[in-house]
């Protein structure tokens, strides 16, 4: 979405662009280009493979375990793979080639108490972990609550279908869902920059009475979030709830995890992301949702439940 200088903003503030985000989005780099500009699945598994030596998981474990500690995030590093600047799709195929069937939780979280108990290397592992998740910010008991109603749920990032399964095994909800890497029949891929495409917003709009995340919006940059909170917005019905998840910025945060500046990144095979404060986080969403209220688990990830004001 290219927006002029007088068109209204993007977060929805009701501002014009050019007295809110236009220079957050300028110095992000974030004016929207298009597809062909952006690196794809050659430049990205040569930058993973000779750049950072990734040429599969063990080399990424190892990778974690001694050079990761040692290193402070710099824009040049930063830029390399920011998903502001490679096509979204391309980037988690090639992850999926080099790392297996679901990359991220291949690798145990910190601290030990967070250790999976079990390697994620089936499509049923990858789902028992991602409902356990979905679980553990009490996400399902949002959708119990009237599940014997044939409500509409959009999922972003559906991963390997745990809360389709759950939701159409519990409830009586009509489940959709968007990924960039569609894994089963029915899921809409996202665009090359990872959003939600323009067709199904403008068919959906006002039609959802739920939109949900879990583990996803931390792989995007303040751009993405920031479109999927829009997009969120006009997908759902006067009184909907967005629900999601996503690591903030707190003193749990490893000192190694900070650039020169104090900002926070956090890294998923090579691709860094910045991780947002609690307090802006919370003016961010806050301009466009109602927030019911938040809650944070022991490694710092915040669930956010927003309601659409009516």
């Amino acid at each position: 979405m290219l927006l002029g200088r007088n068109d209204a903003c993007h977060c929805g503030s009701g501002k014009k662009y050019k007295h809110c985000h236009l220079g957050s989005d300028s110095r992000a780099g974030a004016v929207e280009s298009g597809s062909n500009e952006r690196a794809g699945e050659g430049e990205i598994r040569r930058i993973l493979r000779d750049d950072f030596g990734f040429t599969d998981l063990e080399a990424y474990r190892r990778w974690v375990r001694d050079v990761r500690p040692r290193l402070s995030p710099t824009p040049e590093l930063v830029k390399k793979l920011s998903p502001d600047r490679v096509d979204c799709r391309a980037f988690w195929r090639v992850c999926e080639e080099l790392f297996g069937i679901d990359p991220v939780h291949n690798v145990v979280v910190a601290p030990e108490v967070g250790e999976l108990p079990y390697a994620v290397e089936t499509q049923i592992d990858a789902n028992r972990m991602n409902l356990r998740l979905a679980k553990s910010f009490a996400i399902t008991a949002f959708l119990e609550e009237n599940a014997h109603r044939r409500l509409r749920v959009l999922e972003v990032g559906p991963g390997f279908g745990s809360l389709k399964s759950f939701i159409e095994a519990e409830t009586d909800h009509e489940y959709f869902a968007v990924d960039v890497l569609p894994r089963f029949d029915g899921v809409v891929e996202a665009t090359s920059e990872g959003n939600i495409p323009r067709n199904f917003v403008d068919v959906a709009r006002g039609t959802f009475s739920y939109v949900v995340s879990t583990n996803v919006l931390q792989h995007f940059s303040a751009r993405q979030r920031t479109q999927c909170y829009v997009d969120a917005h006009t997908l759902l019905r006067d009184q909907g709830l967005w629900i999601f998840n996503l690591l903030v910025d707190t003193a749990k945060l490893a000192p190694r995890a900070r650039d020169r500046n104090g900002n926070a990144w956090c890294d998923h095979y090579g691709q860094f992301t910045e991780i947002p404060k609690l307090a802006a986080l919370h003016d961010e969403v806050g301009k466009i949702f109602r927030i019911l209220y938040v809650t944070q688990r022991y490694d710092g990830v915040c669930n956010f439940v927003c309601q659409k004001r009516g």
